[in-house]
């Protein structure tokens, strides 16, 4: 079955927080409406840092459970590593937000009022 994060939040874009080797969360920004599965991040050779949406593996799911709504400062990752943020959102501010954790360890965040 392919998942997308726009039938899972109900919008175009919002932050993926990606869960790194040492357990920390980066904020991703990201326009997600016509893509299937997950960011995964990438450094071309002469390119700078970008990503690309691979499938979703088949025993990653939404833990519908723990979906839950909150402000957007305090859903993020606060762990001192650089956002991929190219459009300069307000990740600081404290609009409502709705947040889907996913089985893998990585958290979806869809500020209300992006879209």
């Amino acid at each position: 079955m392919t998942i997308n994060l726009h039938d899972i939040t109900g919008q175009e874009s919002g932050i993926i927080l990606v869960e790194m080797d040492d357990g920390r969360h980066m904020n991703v920004v990201a326009n997600w409406g016509d893509k299937n599965g997950l960011p995964y991040l990438f450094e071309p050779i002469l390119e700078p840092l970008s990503f690309l949406f691979l499938p979703f593996p088949e025993d990653i799911h939404v833990e519908t459970e723990r979906i839950h709504s909150g402000a957007l400062n305090d859903e993020i990752a606060h762990d001192g590593l650089e956002d991929w943020n190219p459009l300069n959102d307000d990740l600081e501010s404290d609009e409502p937000c709705d947040v889907y954790p996913l089985s893998n360890g990585w958290i979806v965040v869809a500020p209300k009022e992006w879209n």
